[in-house]
């Protein structure tokens, strides 16, 4: 099979410009098995909402009711057409509408062929409720720092999938190198050696803190959390760990246990784990007292804390001290870098890390989230006399680093230091911190930054809201907040202009919140 044409699947631009307005129009709204096995065909409930966004929605009833009656009647508006249904209403469209019409519903039946609504009652019907479902828009598709909705709108983005979209929102060359590897070979277990690892160890090996040489792959940052604490055990002989007050580590059974907020630990009883001991976050007496003691032989930590904390960063002479305390009492440093790392919190060029930022090198080390370019690939990070103590049998896995994953891994680190990210957060970060740092509001209580990682203090949690739904009005969508703090993390790519946006996205709706 030929791969796919790079610039369809990036933009719908050449289907418009080699087709007639009915082929273009059938080529998106009947899916094709051979071009495009990932859709379906469109449903009509998809027909009504496109018809009602290019045309006044007003005129949208009528439309239907005149132009589209037969091929509505008795059809349930949430199932696919039948390819006859499609091309009847292909060729209605490209009768009744004019050429921008035509252009602008070829690119928005290419982005999703199903309905807004239905993809909501979908979700609503069959999601477990682990947390709440974000319906205020549909994603479907990124360039750079910016999403479009399902609607034709476009928003920058500031959360980034929890800083897992560093590079943007799509990547072609992502895209096409995936293609490839599939074509090839998608899965092979951890264990089984392979030729896609290995260029991407090549790449990644000059990017780590000092001394950690050695990796176990995984799939998610509670996995690599999950099994950095069960090396870490196994190295010590100990299972005591430390962890400290609003840390957050994911939301795998280990990594939910080393979490502070009780509303994750409690319903699953790991609120009362003898082997984990909460410290609060910068002090070292605290500390102390348990690796003194003989409690906890580990102790892990995110340099900046972000989830539970609303972006709280360590100061040096704690990340320093904790260092120095580490060693006196042999034990173990865990940076969870899943978050902060590759480039997030960078203040200058080549700082990859937390690590970097605060010139320590950590024992064991979690990453994950942005380095696969959206893919999902994460990894235990450790130094060699670490790695020595596990053996094996003592853990495994079947889809970590897998070849799709180290393929998607070695070109998102490519482009990462071709881009210079470190330099483009520490860029960019300036810029956020002077725009907020002129903003005057009666709701507004100040802000940090450590690196792209943004939090915005509010004088409550209802004016907060108010500010972040206000900001979709104009153009930045936000939804990451901790209490009364707003978090922002863009993608590492987002443009200086697109920054002076979010500002004024940011002003215009706290004057309109007060």
């Amino acid at each position: 099979m030929n791969p796919p044409d790079h610039e369809i699947t990036a933009e719908t631009d050449i289907v418009i410009e080699k087709l007639e307005p009915r082929e273009a129009l059938k080529e998106v709204i009947i899916y094709n098995p051979l071009k495009n096995p990932e859709r379906t065909n469109a449903t009509m409930g998809r027909v009504a909402e496109v018809i009602g966004i290019i045309i006044e929605e007003n005129d949208k009833a009528k439309f239907l009711n005149d132009k589209c009656k037969s091929e509505i009647k008795g059809h349930k508006l949430d199932e696919p057409m039948t390819a006859d249904e499609g091309m009847a209403i292909a060729d209605i469209l490209a009768t009744e509408l004019n050429q921008n019409q035509v252009n602008q519903a070829v690119k928005l039946f290419y982005e999703s062929e199903i309905s807004t609504e239905e993809v909501i009652a979908m979700h609503k019907s069959y999601k477990i409720p682990v947390s709440r479902l974000e319906d205020d828009l549909l994603p479907v598709r990124g360039k750079g720092a910016r999403i479009w909705d399902s609607k034709g709108n476009s928003y920058i983005d500031l959360d980034s999938n929890y800083s897992a979209t560093n590079l943007g929102n799509a990547n072609p060359e992502i895209a096409r190198g995936l293609y490839n590897q599939a074509n090839l070979l998608i899965s092979q277990k951890e264990d089984r050696i392979q030729v896609a690892r290995t260029r991407f160890l090549r790449e990644i090996q000059g990017m780590m803190p000092d001394g950690l040489t050695h990796f176990y792959w995984q799939n998610s940052g509670g996995e690599a959390v999950d099994k950095s604490i069960k090396i870490a055990k196994a190295y010590t002989g100990h299972t005591g760990v430390v962890a400290f007050e609003n840390g957050f580590h994911g939301r795998t059974h280990g990594a939910v246990a080393v979490t502070y907020n009780k509303n994750y630990r409690e319903p699953f009883g790991l609120d009362k784990e003898p082997w984990v001991h909460f410290a609060p976050f910068g002090n070292l007496d605290a500390v102390e007292k348990y690796l003194s003691s003989g409690e906890a032989k580990s102790v892990i930590l995110e340099l900046v804390q972000g989830e539970e904390a609303g972006i709280n960063p360590a100061t040096e002479d704690f990340a320093h001290g904790l260092r120095e305390l580490c060693d006196k009492y042999d034990a173990l440093v865990i940076a969870d870098e899943v978050q902060t790392g590759f480039g997030r919190v960078a203040e200058d060029d080549d700082q990859w890390f937390a690590s970097h930022v605060y010139g320590i090198s950590p024992d064991i080390m979690t990453i994950g989230k942005s380095f696969g370019g959206g893919y999902p690939v994460t990894a235990v990070v450790t130094k060699k006399q670490i790695s020595d103590k596990m053996h094996p049998g003592m853990d495994g896995s079947t889809f970590g680093g897998n070849p799709m994953a180290m393929v998607a891994a070695l070109i998102a680190t490519r482009q990462m230091k071709t881009l210079g990210l470190p330099g483009l957060a520490a860029k960019h970060s300036k810029e956020f911190a002077s725009g907020l740092k002129q903003i005057k509001s009666s709701i507004l209580k100040g802000f940090r930054t450590a690196g792209l990682m943004i939090g915005i203090d509010f004088d409550s949690r209802e004016n907060m809201i108010k500010v972040q739904e206000g900001m979709k009005k104009y153009g930045a969508h936000s939804s990451l907040s901790t209490k009364a703090t707003m978090r922002w993390m863009p993608p590492l790519v987002i443009e200086s202009d697109e920054v002076e946006e979010v500002i004024e996205a940011f002003r215009k709706s706290l004057k309109e919140a007060e």
